[in-house]
């Protein structure tokens, strides 16, 4: 049974580095611009995060059915994998967090590029007694 955990752990710790390395590519992709990628490593993040709650609902299951648990948590091979994973998870926090900031820092700069856009246009497209000024769009006549 003890046996069964550690691969758990293990495969759980595999996963939460692949989220972790998924982050990293989300990061390059919001620094690009690239909607396709954040949709892409979104997805993968999802479909990690549902093999991660399969995990762990797994382990949880097993831990149950441990006697001496002590015995398990006690082992260096559990502390090790179990160390390692809070770092890992750590990392994907700090790293989420930057991701958080970078998006929203791109749909700011998203959002004020419109409205200085449509500020120009409105500004400069008629004067204030409707007569036409300067416009961005071409002329419809030919």
């Amino acid at each position: 049974m003890e046996h069964v955990l550690f691969e758990i752990a293990s495969k759980e710790l595999s996963l939460l580095k692949d989220f972790q390395k998924t982050l990293k590519e989300e990061r390059d992709c919001i620094i690009a611009f690239s909607i396709e990628g954040i949709v892409r490593t979104n997805n993968k993040k999802e479909e990690l995060l549902k093999k991660l709650e399969f995990i762990e609902s797994e382990k949880t299951r097993l831990m149950e059915k441990i006697p001496d648990r002590e015995k398990l948590f006690n082992d260096m091979r559990w502390k090790s994998v179990t160390d390692e994973i809070k770092a890992v998870l750590k990392d994907i926090n700090m790293a989420l967090g930057k991701n958080i900031d970078l998006l929203s820092f791109s749909v700011d700069y998203v959002r004020n590029t419109i409205e200085n856009i449509v500020d120009f246009v409105n500004r400069t497209t008629y004067t204030g007694k409707g007569h036409q000024r300067l416009s961005v769009f071409p002329s419809r006549e030919i």
